[in-house]
């Protein structure tokens, strides 16, 4: 890492250090030294986070004979130190026990919020600005992982757009998704299961993402494709700076750019919706940089908050942990029902579903008193082909298969039924927001209401 600290390319940009009082004031001043000849830089200070085994002085700032910026609590605090520095490159000098694993995933999400690079001696977290432009309004809707619920929150808001009469285009990247930016024109087109069998029986990912938004939105959308994901959501390969290009030929009012997985595209949005599961486990959010997502949203979106996937209790604390990091969000509890995209009245059928296997006794409830349907099974193995053949061979009696356009929807549910003389419905999961009617539309409002990208 030293290497990086002598390049020559960074003698314009600014160095802050992080020290604790674990180390002896004597021997974190030597290392500071040390670090500011290396540097090609302007060093600008540090950041003091904690302990006091060995803090032996008065006075830090007239001890090192620079600016310290002396914080109390990570969450509360550091974000503040960053913004008062305003730094490139933050070089962590701390150690064990002030700083542990999961505190440097923290400061690595408030490095990257701050448009700055995290690194140690045996670590680098690089910032990099999002190289991609789009001319249109541009709303990004990213999440904290996969299968909580992007896609369908994606189809909600383009949906409330639409109904408002702007013009939408959306561009979903996938780790299935095509070579070269498709678009699907989802209101001109007819989605059909012959359609999307002779997309997988090309060899093709039949059910990405841009085709579940154009079949569940009937808008115009744009299938990009993408490979690896860093801590930060970082891709090493995609084509969406192509996507792009063509949905500013299409003129739309607003683009939205889908997220996958927990990687971020590429994009310089004007807006970002994140979407949080509310059963993921905190930590483990943290530790993927979860932070640096909601640090950038303008409006959160927490899916799945109803018992028994997520607890009252576990709702009400991931709200607080996300109010801690951005105070200013506006967080909506949200839970999803499936919606079949064609009538199944009387219908005995078989469904399947990425959800988790402990909300089968609310979708079965939900699906035979709505819908007017029996369900003879719900297989939660969409994402599993081995299992979900099984469970197709030991269902019985039933004549239509509903699911989700997902994972194997496509190459294992819809040739199935082909095969196997079943209907085949798709079906849509519609989010329902909890509380107060009409206020994630006027959340929405707030973000575009249709006007003029400011140049």
């Amino acid at each position: 890492m030293i290497s990086l600290l002598k390049k020559k390319s960074n003698k314009d940009k600014n160095l802050i250090a992080l020290i604790d009082g674990e180390h002896y004031p004597q021997v974190t001043n030597d290392a500071i030294k040390m670090l500011k000849k290396i540097y090609k830089g302007d060093f600008k200070g540090m950041i003091f986070l904690g302990g006091t085994e060995k803090l032996v002085i008065d006075d830090i700032e007239d001890f090192f004979k620079e600016k310290v910026y002396i914080i109390k609590d990570i969450d509360l605090d550091f974000n503040k130190a960053l913004k008062y520095f305003n730094p490139d490159i933050v070089y962590d000098l701390s150690d064990e026990p002030v700083v542990n694993h999961i505190k440097r995933m923290k400061i690595a999400s408030y490095c990257f919020a701050n448009k700055c690079s995290y690194m140690g001696p045996d670590f680098l977290f690089s910032y990099e600005n999002e190289d991609i432009y789009c001319k249109k309004f541009t709303l990004s809707i990213i999440g904290t992982g996969k299968r909580i619920g992007k896609t369908a929150v994606s189809s909600y808001v383009t949906k409330i757009y639409t109904g408002e009469g702007i013009d939408v285009c959306v561009i979903a990247m996938g780790r299935g998704g095509p070579e070269t930016p498709e678009i699907i024109r989802g209101g001109k087109i007819d989605i059909t299961s012959r359609y999307l069998l002779e997309i997988s029986n090309k060899g093709m990912h039949a059910s990405s993402d841009y085709i579940e938004d154009a079949l569940t939105s009937k808008i115009t959308t744009i299938g990009c494709r993408r490979c690896g994901g860093g801590f930060g959501g970082k891709i090493f390969m995609s084509n969406i700076k192509e996507g792009i290009k063509i949905a500013e030929k299409l003129n739309p009012d607003l683009v939205i750019v889908e997220g996958s997985g927990a990687s971020v595209p590429d994009v310089k949005t004007d807006a970002v919706i994140c979407v949080v599961g509310a059963y993921q486990d905190w930590e483990a959010v943290v530790g993927y940089l979860g932070i640096y997502r909601i640090l950038s949203a303008d409006l959160i979106i927490l899916t799945m908050c109803e018992e028994p996937v997520a607890s009252q209790e576990k709702i009400a604390n991931v709200k607080i942990e996300i109010k801690k990091i951005n105070p200013d969000s506006m967080i909506m509890e949200t839970i999803f029902r499936p919606q079949p995209l064609s009538d199944i009245t009387g219908k005995k059928i078989f469904m399947g579903m990425t959800s988790d296997k402990i909300i089968e006794p609310v979708i079965k409830n939900y699906m035979e008193n709505n819908f007017n349907c029996r369900v003879k099974k719900i297989s939660f193995n969409l994402g599993n082909r081995a299992a979900l053949k099984k469970d197709l061979e030991k269902t019985k009696d039933y004549d239509t298969i509903v699911t989700e356009l997902k994972a194997a929807s496509v190459d294992i549910l819809t040739d199935y039924a082909f095969r196997h003389r079943k209907e085949i419905i798709y079906m849509n999961n519609v989010l329902i927001v909890k509380g107060r009617k009409g206020v994630l539309e006027a959340e929405l409002k707030k973000i575009f209401s249709g006007g003029e990208k400011l140049l």
